[in-house]
């Protein structure tokens, strides 16, 4: 349950990706892990470095189109023809790796990493000027073969003259008559002139087309099929020669592919790490020092989803791993746990940090939280207990190099066991050497807090005069909840807050009862039979004795016990056979008469009076189920 979601770093990701020019650069940052070691991170973060270094003193780097480049390497590797404007793309991408490597290697001196990973890419110059040669402008160019400008000019020609002579027919008085639309359509590579349907046999041609309704006919006149013959004679012509030089092209590429998706996947990477440098501008982020000694040390961070977030600054290392933040909820505790979350995960990601000055960040090999609400209907597990499955998996995985967010830990359950509980997880997880970060509401926790050695305390700043919350983080103070004050602002009646204020002072509860009284409008009820618990009644929807139970909520009804089942039904016709009292002896326990599993029943005395036996018995049914 590495689960950086939580903290929302699937955002910085998309902010991140947002900068990339490739769509496969975008692709890569949107899965690239974490660097768990710290060795890598370094190595990202000496990357992002030097491309803040290019931006910072405005330099423009050479980048390819945001066309995506791998479908046409795809497509040679398969064996197609590209087409011009794909060989245009591939010629481009030639030409941005032939710069790169020019650019860089004028850099070197201030980026040396960068410079050293375009030099192993492959400069393929006479490819690049062979496309360029025989491309031009989405085609191929006049000048790719001898004949392939004489043909052209041939073709232009030609359909010149078919447009001369088909002008003239439609400006002939000999055939306008014979017209439906004086216009030149074109079907199917045949010119044509629109017929009206009476003239098609007095009109010298080929019929090409007939209109739906079957008034005009699309016919092709005599005097110009020798042209169109002639011109489509010249137009297979200049396909071929095309088609040759594109396979020639493509086939050229096909030798060179291993270089070229080579040289994609380092300019991947370089649109990568220019992506984080921006990134990392747009925050106004400096670099943070990175460590292996669980030193976190943040000074004046400022969360980089929120506008103007107020600047967290803390101080952990190996001996102080702890720290328990307290204090009213809406004040803060939970941005407080994503924003040191978001630190050390964004630093493992290669990008600087937004804050005021330098800090120092540990390099984790997993960062495990539990915030939010846990609840998973699909698997019918309530909040406490979805909540406990993930820190058992946190308990049982996390190691002196795992990084705990805790958001209120234990508070889905009874007050005193769920503390007690979040304070022998948070003694677990100290030992095993983890950072953690908790936050709560309890005392208990609070005070084991203040007593370990290995846990310092934070109060999220609370402002008594305009009894607002300010969102700063006091170290080495314990917060109140300041429950009142955020009832009172989301409008809780005065009254009410006067006596739990008062149950805070005293102790003393407000027992007080209601004087308000009904009017009762009604027709007196008729009394009707009162049965007590445990009596045996007479029913007409069974022929045996039942028990009666309890009233129903429902009226007129009531719940008894047949078959070791309880039913609802109407009182209507129930009738008392013997009572409890006359049948079982003083002091009888009723709720014996009333149990559906003795197996289930003994399990749970068992259980309640401490018995081993029964506890083996209960856990051996749970790996059961």
């Amino acid at each position: 349950m590495n689960n950086i979601d939580e903290i929302e770093f699937s955002r910085i990701r998309k902010l991140v990706a947002h900068y990339t020019v490739s769509p496969e650069a975008k692709d890569k940052i949107l899965v690239q892990p974490l660097a768990t070691k710290l060795v890598k991170a370094t190595a990202l973060m000496d990357e992002t470095a030097e491309m803040v270094w290019i931006l910072n003193h405005g330099l423009h780097i050479p980048f390819i189109s945001s066309d995506a480049f791998t479908p046409i390497l795809n497509k040679v590797k398969k064996g197609f023809i590209l087409n011009p404007a794909e060989l245009e793309q591939t010629a481009d991408f030639i030409r941005v790796t032939r710069l790169l490597v020019r650019f860089f290697n004028k850099q070197r001196n201030n980026t040396p990493i960068i410079a050293s990973y375009c030099d192993t890419l492959t400069i393929l110059d006479t490819l690049e000027s062979e496309i360029y040669n025989a491309i031009e402008r989405g085609q191929v160019s006049d000048n790719a073969d001898k004949d392939l400008a004489k043909l052209r000019q041939r073709s232009n020609k030609l359909s010149t003259n078919i447009q001369d002579t088909l002008q003239k027919y439609l400006q002939s008085k000999k055939y306008q008559t014979m017209m439906q639309d004086y216009q030149i359509i074109q079907k199917d590579n045949h010119y044509t002139l629109p017929i009206k349907a009476s003239f098609k046999h007095t009109f010298g041609g080929s019929i090409i087309d007939h209109s739906n309704n079957g008034n005009t006919v699309f016919i092709e006149p005599t005097k110009i099929v020798h042209l169109t013959q002639e011109k489509a004679t010249v137009e297979n012509q200049i396909y071929l020669i095309e088609s040759q030089i594109l396979g020639d092209l493509s086939a050229k590429i096909y030798q060179e592919l291993s270089q070229l998706e080579a040289n994609l996947n380092i300019i991947i990477d370089l649109d990568c790490i220019l992506a984080r440098a921006k990134y990392s501008q747009s925050i106004n982020g400096r670099r943070p020092l990175l460590n292996e000694q669980n030193q976190l040390q943040l000074n004046e961070m400022r969360h980089p989803l929120l506008s103007n977030p107020v600047p967290l600054s803390l101080n952990l290392n190996s001996t102080k791993r702890g720290l328990i933040i307290t204090g009213p909820n809406a004040g803060g505790k939970t941005v407080t746990l994503k924003t040191v979350g978001l630190a050390i995960a964004m630093a493992e990601f290669g990008l600087f940090l937004p804050s005021s000055g330098i800090c120092s960040i540990p390099v984790m090999t997993a960062i495990y939280t539990s915030i939010g609400d846990h609840q998973d209907l699909d698997n019918s597990l309530s909040t406490f207990s979805a909540e406990m499955k993930q820190m058992s998996y946190i308990v049982q995985h996390a190691t002196k190099y795992s990084l705990i967010l805790l958001d209120e830990l234990g508070s889905g359950t009874d007050p005193n066991e769920g503390a007690a509980l979040a304070i022998a997880l948070l003694q677990a997880l100290q030992l095993k050497g983890s950072l953690i970060l908790a936050t709560t509401h309890y005392s208990a926790i609070k005070d084991y807090s203040t007593k370990h050695p290995a846990f310092i305390t934070a109060a999220m700043d609370f402002d008594l005069k305009t009894l607002e919350p300010t969102y700063k983080l006091l170290l080495n103070q314990i917060g109140t909840s300041r429950a009142l004050w955020i009832a009172e602002k989301n409008g809780m009646p005065q009254e009410v807050l006067i006596e739990a204020n008062n149950f805070l002072n005293t102790g003393r509860f407000p027992l007080n009862q209601s004087q308000i009284k009904f009017k009762n409008h009604s027709k007196k009820i008729k009394s009707t039979i009162s049965f007590k618990k445990g009596d045996r009644l007479k029913v007409p929807e069974y022929e045996q004795d039942v028990l009666f139970y309890q009233n129903s909520d429902l009226a007129n009804q009531i719940i008894i016990f047949v078959n070791k089942t309880f039913k609802t039904i109407p009182i209507k016709g129930a009738k008392l056979v013997r009572k409890a009292k006359d049948l079982y002896p003083e002091g009888y326990n009723f709720d014996l008469l009333f149990i559906q599993d003795w197996k289930e029943y003994k399990l749970n005395r068992d259980l309640n009076r401490g018995s081993k036996k029964a506890w083996k018995k209960l856990k051996k049914i749970d790996k059961l189920r």
